[in-house]
């Protein structure tokens, strides 16, 4: 499958890309001193920001505006369980066939336990992105009814980003009289998925899972870059980027 204009852009214009090109555009324009030394001051000085975990621990938990459930959960009104994908392992050697990546895994785990704690069934939304024949929902399917025990009662296999999750899950869910749900995914990318589930016409339980740490105390490692802290900040951008968007898109 090729590559989407759409994933070449976001390649551009998300770290560290975006800081490469302000540092490579200074050196270009090393004629213009003024010029060139602003874009390779801005370029240099984003990255190093971006890569401080101080930084990208504010972005995320900025994002996080929705608290966890509370163990035991009671059901209320819902009716159901939906679990947006987050990527998948593609024909992964040492299983010999398509897996769940580390995102999508991490939503597996906590559906399950929302399963194990209110029975309610479950839909899974998640289109061909990067697999072959299956979907990330197929996988996802395999994933909870084999590994945790789970039975899937809805797959969504169409949707291409976390709009079209939405879109195509609620008609499903509509189709078998649902109007309410708990909406399974990471805490920073919630917000972005019930603005859209919502604007659907569905009633939304939020049930977010893998929280930012917490870390009150002063610690000399949040100020020191790392690598896992720049893509922490590209995640935290992408949902910025992503909710702005669809509120000019969708809205």
């Amino acid at each position: 499958m090729g590559v989407s204009f759409i994933a070449i852009v976001k390649t551009i214009i998300l770290p560290p890309a975006i800081n490469f090109a302000f540092i490579g555009a200074g050196l270009f324009f090393k004629r213009t001193k003024v010029f060139s030394r602003l874009l390779l001051y801005v370029g240099s000085f984003s990255l190093v920001l971006f890569c401080l975990p101080i930084f990208s621990s504010f972005l995320l938990k900025n994002l996080e505006k929705y608290p966890a459930l509370n163990p035991p959960v009671v059901v209320n009104d819902e009716k159901a369980i939906v679990v947006l994908s987050g990527g998948s392992y593609a024909d992964a050697k040492e299983f010999a066939k398509d897996t769940d990546g580390s995102i999508t895994l991490q939503r597996n785990y906590y559906a399950s336990f929302l399963y194990n704690q209110t029975g309610l069934p479950v839909l899974v939304t998640g289109g061909a992105l990067q697999l072959g024949n299956n979907t990330e929902a197929a996988v996802m399917k395999e994933t909870l009814e084999n590994s945790f025990n789970v039975n899937v009662k809805w797959q969504e296999n169409k949707s291409r980003n976390t709009a079209e999750n939405a879109i195509y899950s609620v008609a499903l869910l509509k189709d078998s009289n649902i109007d309410s749900v708990y909406l399974v995914t990471h805490a920073w990318h919630m917000p972005r998925s019930v603005m859209m589930f919502e604007q659907q016409g569905i009633s939304v339980t939020p049930a977010p899972t893998v929280f930012t740490n917490d870390n009150e105390k002063f610690d000399l490692r949040d100020y020191i870059p790392s690598a896992s802290a720049l893509y922490q900040t590209r995640i935290a951008m992408h949902e910025y980027i992503g909710i702005l968007w669809y509120k000019l898109r969708y809205n």
